[in-house]
C-alpha cells in the first residue's frame, strides 16, 4: 500500500511575495512548445486521436465502461479513428507532455491542474452520469465508515483517523471531503493520518478490511459496487450525508461540475465541432451510455468551484501562490499589535471606569433595595456575629406576623421551632456560594409552618458580615405531596388487591410500559418481554380481536368515546387463550387535541367467559338486548318484559305481568291485521312485520315487530317471543324525505313533481265528473333586478313574501306550486265554467304587484301570468297543458307585462 504522506502537509509559514522564477521558466516553455504542437500536428483527415482517461477505478473496468463510448465516436465522427488509453495520474500527465493525448476525460481537479500547465482550448463537454433513472452533471465526495464503527457519526469524528483516499488530485475522493471539513473548522492534513491507494476500489476495500477506519471516495462509486455486488448494502454508513433534493447519489459534501471532456489546440475548430455534436447527441439508451453509467454529455459547466476549492487547500496548482492574510500580518507584527491594542484599551476602560464606577455602585444599591423591599418572597438579612436580624421586608414581617421594627434585632433563631442545625454549619464554616435546607418556623401566633430556607453569605468572612436569607412556604406544598403520596399507595394496594395487570402507551412513539402482573397473566416475568412497545401487545393478541380493539382506539382518539374498553384474547405462553378486559382512558393530549398519552388496565376474564358459555344466551340476550322483548304463554298473558320494553312502551315489569298484549294496540289496524297476524304464526311459527303501537302516555309509535313460537325439549309448543325495535324516527325520517322530495325547500310550496302529480289527479277528476280545471303559469316581471341589486338573500325573502300572499287568493283545493326560480304554477279544479278561474287569475296579479317592504328596502316585482283550460276539444296531456300556459304567459309579457292572457290555439 502507498504510505502516508508525511511530506504533503499544508504550509503554515508562508513569505509575502515569494515566487518561483524557475517553475514560471518551465511553464513557460511548456507552453511555447504546446501552442507551436498544432502547426505540426493538426489532425488530417484519416488521423488517429487518442482520448485519455483518467484511471479513478481499476484500469479494466474503466476500459470495459468507456470502451463503447470510443466505439461511438468512431461511428459518429467521419475520417477519424479513435484510440481509448486508461492511466494513472502520473502516467497521464507524462503522455500529455509528450502530446501523445488529443481528448482528455478527466476529474475537474486535474483538469485544473493541466489547464495551468498546458495550453488547451477549452471544455467541449460535460459528463451527465445516471443512477436509476436521474442523470445529474454533478459530483460530491462521500466518506464512508464501516456499519459497526460506533465512534465514527460526523465531521468532528474524523480528527485522529486513518483515512484511505484515492489520492490528492482527485477531487471527490480527497478535496471536497478534506474541503467540507476544513470548512467545519479543522484541517484533517493535521489531525488525521492519510493512505493514498490510486483508486475508489482499493478505498472501499481497505475500509471494509479494517485498513483503514475512513474512507474518501467520490460520488456513484459506492452504489456502483453495491449494485455490482461486490459490497453488501448495509456494510458501509455514510458520514455526514447530505439531502440534496433529488441528487440520486450518497453525498457528504456540496456538490462539484462532473468530469470535463477537453481538447488540445491541435485537434482543430472543425473536428472539435464534430466530436461535440456526437456527444451532445449520445442518448441514455444507446449502449455506449448504458455501459459507461452515464446519460451523455451537457454543456460545459461552471468550474470555479473547483478553483476555489483548490486555492483554499493550497493544493496544486495554487500551492505556491501565496496572499497576504491577516493571519500573516499577526505573525510578523504580532508583538506591536498586542502593545498597542493594549494600551488603547487600558486608557479606555481607565477613563471609562472612572466616570461610570460611583454611578453603578448607587444603581447597583438601588436596585437591591428595590428588590429587597418590593419582592412578594419573605427576606431577611441577618448577622454572621450574632444571629441578629438587621433587616427585613414587608413580606416577612406580614408571613411572621411581627412589624418589621419589631423583627429588626429579632433573634433569627427565636423564629425557629427546634435548632436548626445547617444554620449553624454555615456560621461556623463560612459557606462561599448559597445553601438550601428544609425547617420548621414558628410564627407570632404560634403556628408552626414548614419553610424552604434559601442562606447566602455576602462575603467570605467566616465571623463578620451578613447573611442573606430568603424564606419560602411550603407547608402546602408538603401536605399536597404527602397525600399524593397516600394516594399513590392506596393506588398500588388497589392494583395488588384487584390482581389487574397495567399498562402506560405513549401513542406517538409505540413505547409501553407494563406492569409484572401485565406479564404474568400472558405466562411471562417482565424481563423477558422487555423492551416492550405497543407491538408486544399485538403480538400476543388474537388476530381477529385487532381491529375491534384498533376501532375502540379510534373512537377514542377522535373523542367519540371516553374511555376504552374491549375483550380480547391473548396468547399464553403455554399455548392456550385468556380472555382479557382492557380499560384505558386517554389522559393527555396536545395543543392540535391530537393524543399523546394513555393509561389503562388488564383484567383477567377467562373464568367469567367460561361461565357466560356455560350458561349459554338465552338470560343474556333477554337482559342486554336493545330490542324489547316479551314473553308470553300459550293464551297471550305476559310472562316477562325486558328493560328495553319497558323504556320503549313506558309499561313497567310489574304493570303488565299476566295481561295480553291488547293494552298496546293504537286501533290504527283493524281485526283482520291481526287475525292474519295469529294465523301465521300458527302456519309458520313466527310472524314478521311493522305495526303501530300506543305508549302508555298515550303516544303513537311504530315498532319492527318479529314474533316466534319456541318450542321445550320434547318440540311441544311452550311460550312465544316478541322482539321490537322502535322504528318511530325511521317512520317520521321517511316522511320528511317524501315530503322534501315533493316540496320546493324556500317556500315549502310543491315542487315540479308534486305539482305534475297533482295536474294529472285533477284532469282524471275533471274527467270523471265532466267538470273543468284551470292551469295558470306565473312568471315574477322584474325579479332578476332585485338580486343583481339586494342580491340572492334578499331575493329569497322577495320569493317568500309573494308566495305567501298568492296562497291567500287561492282557494283550499287548488294548487300553488313553484316550479324554477321566480316561476310559479296555478292549478284550479273544481271549476263549471271558464269565468269562475278569471277572478282568482287577476287577484293573483293583483297580489304579485303588491310594493313589498323587506329588512328596510321596498321592494316591488308585477307577475305575467299564462292560463289554459282543460278539458278541450282536442286530447291534451298535462305537459301539452303547461306549454299552453307556458305560452300564453310570454304572450302576457310580450303584451306589457303585469297581466295575465288566455291561451288561444292557432288557427
Amino acid at each position: 500500500m502507498p504510505a502516508e504522506r508525511p511530506d504533503n502537509r499544508r504550509k503554515r509559514g508562508r513569505s509575502i511575495g515569494r515566487g518561483r522564477p524557475f517553475g514560471r521558466l518551465l511553464r513557460w516553455a511548456a507552453l511555447i512548445l504546446l501552442t507551436s504542437t498544432p502547426l505540426l500536428t493538426l489532425a488530417a483527415p484519416n488521423d488517429r486521436l487518442v482520448l485519455g482517461i483518467f484511471a479513478v477505478r481499476p484500469v479494466p473496468l474503466m476500459e470495459l465502461r468507456f470502451g463503447p463510448l470510443v466505439d461511438y465516436l468512431d461511428a459518429s465522427v467521419d475520417s477519424v479513428d479513435f484510440e481509448m488509453r486508461v492511466l494513472d495520474l502520473d502516467d497521464l500527465d507524462r503522455a500529455i507532455q509528450r502530446n501523445e493525448i488529443d481528448l482528455l476525460l478527466t476529474t475537474p481537479t486535474h483538469y485544473e491542474l493541466v489547464r495551468s500547465e498546458n495550453a488547451l482550448s477549452g471544455v467541449l463537454g460535460t459528463l451527465v452520469t445516471q443512477h436509476r433513472g436521474s442523470s445529474t452533471r454533478s459530483l460530491g465526495g462521500v466518506i464512508i465508515a464501516r456499519r459497526d464503527a460506533e465512534a465514527i457519526n460526523e465531521l468532528a469524528d474524523l480528527s485522529g483517523r486513518v483515512i484511505a483516499a484515492p489520492g490528492e488530485r482527485f477531487l471527490g475522493g480527497y478535496q471536497a471531503p478534506l474541503f467540507e471539513a476544513l470548512e467545519a473548522g479543522f484541517d484533517l492534513r493535521d489531525t488525521a493520518s492519510f493512505r493514498f491507494l490510486g483508486n475508489h476500489d482499493a478505498v472501499v476495500r481497505a475500509v471494509l478490511d479494517r485498513e483503514a477506519e475512513v474512507g474518501f471516495i467520490r460520488t456513484g462509486v459506492l452504489q456502483d459496487l453495491i449494485d455490482r455486488g461486490h459490497i453488501e448494502p448495509r456494510a458501509l454508513k455514510v458520514i455526514n450525508r447530505q439531502h440534496l433534493g433529488d441528487y440520486p447519489y450518497l453525498v457528504s459534501t456540496r456538490l462539484y461540475p462532473e468530469w470535463p471532456l477537453v481538447t488540445m489546440p491541435h485537434v482543430g475548430l472543425a473536428l472539435e465541432r464534430q466530436i461535440a455534436a456526437a456527444l451532445f447527441s449520445l442518448d441514455v439508451d444507446d449502449p455506449a451510455a448504458q455501459t459507461a453509467g452515464i446519460a451523455g454529455f451537457g454543456p460545459p459547466a461552471d468550474y470555479l468551484p473547483v478553483e476555489r476549492v483548490t486555492r483554499e487547500l493550497r493544493l496544486p496548482p495554487f500551492d505556491g501562490m501565496d496572499e497576504i492574510t491577516w493571519s500573516d500580518i499577526w505573525a510578523q507584527h504580532r508583538n506591536e499589535l498586542v502593545l498597542l491594542a493594549t494600551a488603547l484599551l487600558m486608557v479606555a476602560l481607565l477613563s471609562v471606569a472612572l466616570v461610570f464606577r460611583q454611578v453603578a455602585l448607587r444603581r447597583s444599591e438601588e436596585r437591591f433595595r428595590r428588590f429587597f423591599e418590593d419582592n412578594a418572597s419573605v427576606l431577611l438579612l441577618v448577622d454572621f456575629d450574632n444571629g441578629e436580624i438587621l433587616d427585613a421586608n414587608e413580606a416577612a414581617a406580614g408571613f411572621y406576623g411581627w412589624p418589621r421594627e419589631e423583627l429588626i434585632g429579632h433573634p433569627v433563631d427565636r423564629l425557629w421551632a427546634h435548632r436548626c442545625q445547617q444554620f449553624d454549619a454555615v456560621c461556623r464554616s463560612g459557606v462561599v456560594g448559597g445553601h438550601c435546607h428544609l425547617h420548621t418556623h414558628r410564627l407570632r401566633s404560634g403556628e408552626e409552618r414548614r419553610v424552604e430556607v434559601h442562606v447566602t453569605p455576602m462575603n467570605d468572612h467566616p465571623n463578620g458580615g451578613r447573611m442573606f436569607v430568603i424564606v419560602h412556604d411550603i407547608t402546602e406544598r408538603e401536605r399536597a405531596e404527602k397525600s399524593l403520596d397516600r394516594e399513590r399507595e392506596r393506588l398500588r394496594n388497589v392494583i395488588e388487591g384487584t390482581n389487574v395487570g397495567t399498562w402506560e402507551w405513549n401513542i406517538q412513539t409505540g413505547a409501553t410500559v407494563f406492569n409484572e402482573r401485565w406479564a404474568e397473566m400472558v405466562g411471562y416475568e417482565l424481563s423477558e418481554l422487555e423492551p416492550t412497545t405497543i407491538g408486544t401487545w399485538e403480538r400476543f393478541a388474537h388476530p381477529d380481536d385487532l381491529a375491534h380493539s384498533a376501532s375502540a382506539l379510534q373512537a377514542c382518539f377522535h373523542r367519540e368515546k371516553d374511555y376504552y374498553e374491549v375483550e380480547v384474547r391473548m396468547r399464553h405462553r403455554e399455548g392456550h387463550w385468556i380472555w382479557v378486559l382492557d380499560r384505558g382512558r386517554i389522559l393527555e393530549w396536545d395543543a392540535d387535541g391530537k393524543p399523546l398519552r394513555m393509561w389503562g388496565t388488564h383484567q383477567d376474564i377467562t373464568a367469567r367467559k367460561q361461565m357466560e358459555q356455560d350458561l349459554q344466551l338465552a338470560a343474556s340476550v333477554f337482559v342486554h338486548a336493545r330490542e324489547a322483548i316479551l314473553i308470553t304463554d300459550l293464551d297471550a298473558r305476559i310472562i316477562d318484559v325486558n328493560a328495553a320494553f319497558t323504556e320503549m312502551t313506558g309499561w313497567r315489569r310489574d304493570e303488565v305481568i299476566g295481561h295480553t298484549p291488547k293494552f298496546l294496540q293504537s286501533g290504527k289496524h283493524d281485526g283482520e291485521f291481526y287475525r292474519h297476524m295469529r294465523k301465521r304464526l300458527r302456519s309458520a311459527g313466527y310472524w314478521s312485520g311493522e305495526l303501530w303501537n300506543r305508549h302508555k302516555n298515550g303516544e303513537l309509535f311504530a315498532e319492527r315487530l318479529t314474533i316466534s313460537l319456541v318450542h321445550d325439549a320434547e318440540g311441544r309448543p311452550r311460550n312465544y317471543i316478541a322482539l321490537a325495535s322502535d322504528i318511530t324516527d325511521i317512520k317520521k325520517y321517511q316522511s320528511e324525505l317524501e315530503h322534501r322530495a315533493n316540496h320546493d325547500a324556500l317556500t315549502g310550496l310543491p315542487n315540479r313533481v308534486l305539482m305534475a302529480d297533482r295536474l294529472r289527479q285533477s284532469m282524471a277528476t275533471a274527467r270523471r265528473g265532466h267538470g273543468m280545471l284551470a292551469l295558470a303559469f306565473l312568471d315574477l316581471d322584474g325579479f332578476k333586478a332585485v338580486n343583481d341589486v339586494h342580491g340572492h338573500d334578499m331575493g329569497d325573502k322577495l320569493l317568500i313574501d309573494v308566495a305567501r300572499d298568492l296562497g291567500t287568493q287561492l282557494r283550499e283545493t287548488d294548487t300553488l306550486a313553484r316550479i324554477s326560480g321566480d316561476e310559479f304554477v296555478i292549478i284550479l279544479g273544481g271549476l263549471e265554467q271558464a269565468s269562475d278561474a278569471e277572478p282568482i287569475i287577476e287577484r293573483l296579479v293583483e297580489a304579485a304587484a303588491r310594493e313589498r317592504h323587506i329588512d328596510g328596502a321596498t321592494l316591488q316585482v308585477t307577475a305575467s301570468i299564462g292560463y289554459t283550460f282543460y278539458p278541450q276539444a282536442n286530447e291534451a296531456d298535462d305537459e301539452t297543458l303547461l306549454k299552453q300556459a307556458d305560452s300564453a304567459m310570454y304572450e302576457a309579457k310580450a303584451g306589457g307585462r303585469n297581466r295575465a292572457c288566455r291561451y288561444q290555439p292557432p288557427t
